[in-house]
């Protein structure tokens, strides 16, 4: 029989929380506490027995109705802890029925390990895309796509130089200049929790860096990158019009995979629901490795306009 507590981010015991985010596979730096608390105003934590495993839970409030919501800045969430407890039926049970019990209405992110999800209804895989980068480079390079190879190679002989000093904030303010209208949802505000998160933080702990593609300089591509214990997150990746034409994406990314070849590490490129961009990754070699988005609704009738 398991415990499980619905407890308010505040009263968290977050040196055991992190401890288990860190330690179980399915641990992504999502799930840590600094992160959730930058990047959304409010959150529950589940906890199993004693922090066995941890699942954040986001919520807001609309006309009187409070709901389980997708933060931005958050590919995956879920549920977080040892292999064997994630996978138990009865827990898995239980735990859904815990959320849905809590909140008429809810849209919740499920990680990558949580395949017991997908007997839900109302669950929908998202692709991502991962590649192993504990391996000599060469041996990661030789499965490249050849146009890929190709670009890599019109990159270098234009003169797009690999570099580590664009700075966070800098990679940030590019990205919201040529990406942020399609995103319209994320508010200013919330780039700018995210920039404190990532500047006054993640950065301290080098879980947070840039590097860039330059071309006579000027930046042509700029990744911004988080990093844990088991991957490099390509959270943020924008290529100026010139970076386009210089190919400058295909070599960074492929300066950024030599960099870190044989580091027990993968490289999350943060998947992509395009087909042209999913076949950008798999260029690389990715592999894909879904996720879940959990969506569910048991407002009256009455009020279903409401979501």
């Amino acid at each position: 029989m398991h415990t499980i507590r619905l407890i308010p981010a505040k009263e968290i015991n977050a040196v055991q929380w992190n401890g288990r985010v860190a330690s179980a596979k399915n641990g992504l730096i999502y799930s840590c506490t600094d992160y959730l608390n930058a990047v959304c105003a409010n959150w529950t934590g589940l906890v199993v027995n004693n922090y066995e495993a941890v699942m954040p839970l986001p919520f807001k409030s609309k006309l009187g109705f409070t709901y389980w919501y997708t933060p931005p800045f958050v590919q995956q969430l879920g549920l977080t802890g040892d292999s064997e407890r994630c996978q138990e039926p009865e827990l898995w049970q239980c735990i859904m029925d815990r959320i849905r019990q809590e909140r008429c209405y809810g849209s919740v992110l499920l990680n990558h390990s949580n395949t017991l999800a997908t007997a839900l209804k109302g669950i929908t895989p998202k692709p991502n895309y991962v590649l192993n980068l504990n391996r000599p480079y060469p041996e990661i390079s030789s499965a490249y796509a050849q146009d890929l190879k190709q670009n890599i190679k019109k990159a270098e002989r234009s003169g797009v130089e690999y570099s580590d000093q664009v700075s966070i904030q800098s990679a940030i303010d590019l990205f919201v200049q040529h990406h942020a209208h399609k995103s319209k949802h994320i508010h200013a505000g919330a780039y700018e929790a995210f920039s404190r998160l990532c500047t006054q933080i993640l950065a301290a702990r080098e879980q947070c860096f840039t590097r860039a593609a330059l071309h006579h300089g000027a930046v042509a591509a700029v990744a911004l990158l988080l990093k844990d214990g088991k991957r490099i997150y390509n959270l943020m990746n924008t290529t100026t019009a010139t970076g386009r034409r210089q190919e400058a994406n295909h070599y960074l990314l492929d300066q950024l995979i030599q960099e870190f070849s044989e580091e027990a590490l993968l490289l999350d490129f943060e998947g992509s629901s395009l087909p042209g961009v999913q076949q950008f990754y798999q260029h690389f070699g990715a592999v894909e490795e879904n996720y879940y988005l959990y969506r569910y609704n048991r407002l009256p009738f009455s009020f279903s306009w409401l979501t």
